[in-house]
């Protein structure tokens, strides 16, 4: 089994199926809608500022719910499992309960 491990800044997802609208027994597809994506931060990589030569902490950490732009994310599949990678600096905003 691989194990991902997220570099340079970036932040690796599990996509976060959203609810489809139903109205009796018809399903109504989300199309036509640009919503962006909302995913589970699984791991996060450390930010390295070159300028003063340090580590910036990140704001998100794992078991976070994030929302990113819905081309905002390189997908990939392990062992039939979805994935996302983005920068941090892609994530618009977390999800907070």
């Amino acid at each position: 089994m691989s194990r991902l491990k997220p570099v340079n800044g970036q932040v690796i997802l599990r996509p976060i199926e959203e609810d489809e609208q139903m109205i009796g027994n018809i399903v109504l597809p989300d199309i036509g809608h640009e919503n962006p994506d909302v995913g589970e931060v699984i791991a996060v990589s450390s930010i390295y500022n070159f300028n003063k030569g340090e580590y910036i902490d990140s704001v998100v950490e794992t078991g976070m719910k994030v929302i990113i732009p819905r081309m905002g994310a390189q997908r990939i599949t392990i062992s039939q499992e979805e994935y996302w990678i983005t920068q941090q600096t892609s994530i618009l905003a977390i999800l907070e309960e």
